[in-house]
């Protein structure tokens, strides 16, 4: 079974081996390890004081790959408890540097691995009091590891950190000071080596270390609820009993069975857990690399989203644009055909009684052509002629009538709504023409009573003549739209532009019918939107700017009939 594959993540922490819950194949891989190193055990029992050859050599790769192991496994740690902030797993790190440190001045004691006796200071019992201070030093981190998980540290990684790191640099020198002064002669702590061997307090300080790390193991497995890291630290706690009791409590000497069989333990018990957060990041790496795949997908797709948008919007805005262009068409065409209709119903209308004053007409002239004239006779159709002069006359008031005083829908109308509202149609125009609105208007206006609707066909006929008026323009193309209070109670509209300006007219002749500067206008708005404005009680006046265009404004009264 491969370890890489043996901790998923369980839960919302799971990418960290001290947080991630195991499953039944965790269980049973550490428990067949456990399993394993106990058959191993009880094979080596019975072989366990047979004596090997001597091999310093041995003794030093040992130590070195202890080191290393137990010392890369506590910067891992740390590393994790920066992030977490987990005092356990503080606790835990701090045991890993104790161990690989232990382990590092141990060797330095070892007799025969680099001088007789070991390094200067060293003494015969040192190296094996070392070994004892180290045995039982990292099951005392693990039973505070276990005591003490679910809490949480207030202090800055970095400052908790370095106090676990001098304490246990302090407990280190205390260590290598109780094994060197202290067991020379017998100061304080007793011999555990004479010429025949380990002595009776040999076996009773290492039973010290069998309790430390059975306990460990102990509470480790009573845990309610496991994390990965105890299991793990349940392996190791089993390999380190298999360690002490084959090489510290059961042999005789140095460099026998139980000596080299118990030091393999060591390292495995070393080995395990580094092992296992050297593949869990490798997991996590790859989990990294799958995650970064995903967001660059993700980040494509979501491009392409955002290209697909911008098109939808750019579509929309086209397709509103075409919806003001046909409103403003519509409007136009509306114009048109009013006018169209209304001089339909003029001619139709008129034409009656033109068609009989020409036929009178044709008669009063035959009579008095004659030799005789017959006077009486011309003179009856003359006054034919006269009531059918009379006839149209009064068909062309009642449709003037009718265009000019028809019943007007008036509701209170918000002038400067208004305003928004035309330049927001005409948008189409405006960019067509390439001319840009500006507005001052000013605000809280009172509302007028006024037909909506008329009051629209005024406003756009004055700034539809407004943006024609700049169409040859070569200055800025620039329709100046204002609204404000003046005095009687007014208020007052004003629509500039920067065009050709007005003909060389008199100011009211401007508002004369089938009047234009326009090669294909009939002539006839200005007049229709003075009819309209004279018709709400207001007044609409036209004149040249003092540099370019012309203005016109309209002003209606404020309140409602």
């Amino acid at each position: 079974m491969s370890i890489s594959a043996s901790y998923p993540v369980r839960d919302g922490d799971g990418a960290f081996l001290s947080k991630a819950a195991p499953g039944p194949r965790e269980l049973r891989l550490c428990l067949t390890l456990i399993g394993i190193s106990l058959l191993v055990f009880l094979a080596c029992v019975p072989f366990v004081r047979v004596q090997l050859s001597t091999s310093p050599a041995f003794v030093a790769v040992y130590n070195a790959l202890s080191t290393f192991n137990d010392f890369t496994t506590s910067i891992i740690l740390f590393g994790q408890f920066s992030i977490l902030r987990s005092r356990a797993l503080l606790l835990v790190a701090g045991g890993y540097l104790f161990a690989s440190l232990m382990s590092v001045i141990q060797l330095l004691a070892f007799p025969g691995v680099f001088a007789a006796a070991g390094l200067p200071g060293a003494g015969p019992q040192t190296a094996l009091w070392l070994c004892i201070f180290w045995h039982g030093g990292f099951p005392l981190a693990v039973i505070a590891y276990v005591l003490s998980d679910g809490h949480e540290l207030d202090l800055l990684p970095h400052a908790a950190i370095g106090t676990v790191v001098a304490v246990v640099m302090g407990a280190v020198l205390i260590c290598w000071f109780a094994a060197t002064w202290g067991a020379e002669n017998g100061r304080l702590l007793p011999p555990l080596l004479d010429a025949s061997g380990f002595t009776s307090w040999q076996r009773v300080i290492n039973l010290i270390d069998i309790i430390l790390a059975a306990s460990a193991f102990s509470l480790l497995w009573k845990r309610r609820q496991h994390r990965l890291l105890d299991l793990w630290l349940m392996v190791v706690m089993s390999y380190w009993l298999c360690d002490i009791i084959l090489s510290s409590y059961l042999n005789t000497t140095r460099y026998d069975l139980g000596f080299y069989a118990g030091r393999i333990y060591g390292v495995l018990a070393a080995s395990f857990v580094l092992a296992v957060l050297v593949l869990e990041n490798s997991r996590l790496y790859r989990q990294l690399a799958a995650a970064a795949s995903r967001l660059r997908e993700h980040a494509a797709e979501l491009l392409q989203a955002n290209e697909i948008l911008q098109r939808e919007i750019a579509y929309r805005k086209h397709a509103e644009d075409e919806l003001r262009r046909a409103q403003a068409e519509l409007a136009r065409v509306s114009r048109m055909t009013a006018m169209g209709e209304l001089t339909s119903s003029l001619a139709h209308e008129v034409n009656h009684p033109i068609g009989a004053m020409m036929l009178n007409a044709e008669t009063c002239l035959r009579w008095l052509s004659q030799e005789i004239p017959n006077v009486e006779r011309a003179r009856t159709i003359a006054n034919m002629i006269l009531k059918d002069c009379a006839r149209a006359s009064e068909t062309v008031a009642r449709i003037q009538q009718l265009f000019h005083k028809r019943a007007m829908l008036r509701e209170p109308v918000d002038v400067n709504d208004l305003i928004r509202e035309m330049i927001a149609l005409l948008h189409t125009e405006a960019v067509r023409f390439s001319v840009s609105i500006r507005t001052e208007l000013t605000e809280n206006l009172s509302q007028v009573s006024a037909d909506r609707a008329q009051l629209k066909q005024v406003l756009m006929n004055l700034m539809i003549n407004g943006m024609e008026a700049m169409s040859d323009g070569e200055s800025p193309r620039e329709l100046f739209i204002t609204s404000e209070l003046v005095e009687e109670r007014q208020i007052a509209v004003s629509v500039r532009d920067t065009g050709v300006g007005l003909p060389p007219l008199p100011s009211n002749q401007i508002f004369n019918s089938f009047i234009t500067t326009k090669p294909h206008s009939v002539g006839i708005g200005l007049s229709i939107s003075r009819s309209i404005i004279e018709e709400h009680g207001g007044r609409l006046r036209a004149a040249n700017n003092s540099s370019r265009g012309a203005q016109f404004q309209l002003t209606l009264p404020i309140g409602v009939d």
